[in-house]
């Protein structure tokens, strides 16, 4: 960067420089890193650039939690569920439900273009970035733990139909332990969108038994020759992230018990 004339030049400059790094101009306080990293040498003589270390320093300082367009995760109560839902970032409001006129530097809420159900306000304090809710692991020898010869010593990608590609990621939901693997051209954070969705439907496809199990946990400690209560068990095996805590305890503390008794 060089010596800029004034103000609207150098945020022209600022937008370019990160736009230049691969960054979301929305996503950062141009007004802050001009005042924070370039410094005004008098009339006629305009801004001066900054330093690599005090833009770095300013960009870092001035990034905002969210910008327009990222994707976020919103928790909701739908139907007795508490869901996870993953959506755009449309709009930024005032706590008024009013627009601001300029892109502001801490909003307040946000219109959120929701993936699976209506879209509406939330708060941003309520908004986690989608990245988050998610770990992706590169390792191959990690990657590809578990498999055996009947997947030829190396698992493939899940969504490659009419090739079979060997997966290069695997993608790990934090919130239940689910993961997809796939190749480096079908990962992408809307497949892993996807797969924290898919966790929701398995949620509203086993609402029964939740519903059953948080108004009686002790569904799941029944005797060991109870067939009922060994099928609630087999559920709450397969499907450990549906699981209510409080019957995810008493299982737990049976279980140990049944370890202890068969132990002595």
């Amino acid at each position: 960067m060089s010596d800029f004339g004034n103000k609207s030049v150098v945020r022209r400059e600022i937008i370019k420089a990160l736009e230049k790094e691969g960054r979301n101009p929305d996503a950062y306080n141009i007004a802050g890193i001009m005042r924070d990293a370039f410094y005004y040498r008098g009339p006629g003589c305009g801004y001066g650039a900054p330093s690599e270390e005090e833009w770095r320093a300013a960009v870092e300082k001035h990034q905002r939690p969210f910008g327009i367009g990222d994707m976020v995760r919103v928790v909701l109560e739908i139907d007795g569920l508490t869901e996870h839902h993953f959506g755009k970032i449309a709009q930024f409001l005032k706590a008024n439900g009013q627009m601001y006129r300029v892109t502001p530097a801490k909003p307040s809420n946000a219109y959120v273009d929701l993936l699976e159900t209506r879209s509406r306000v939330v708060p941003l304090s309520a908004a986690t970035r989608a990245e988050d809710d998610f770990e992706v692991i590169t390792e191959h020898s990690e990657v590809h733990r578990g498999a055996g010869p009947w997947m030829d010593w190396y698992f493939k990608c899940r969504d490659c139909i009419s090739t079979y590609k060997a997966a290069r990621v695997k993608v790990v939901h934090k919130a239940s332990g689910q993961c997809v693997r796939l190749c480096d051209e079908c990962h992408s954070l809307e497949r892993r969108v996807q797969l924290g969705h898919s966790v929701m439907w398995d949620g509203r496809r086993n609402k029964q038994t939740i519903f059953e199990l948080r108004e009686n946990p002790g569904l799941l400690t029944g005797p060991v020759d109870d067939c009922e209560a060994d099928g609630y068990r087999q559920w709450a095996d397969a499907l450990p992230y549906l699981v209510p805590a409080e019957a995810a305890k008493q299982y737990a503390q049976w279980a140990e018990e049944q370890r202890v008794s068969g132990d002595a």
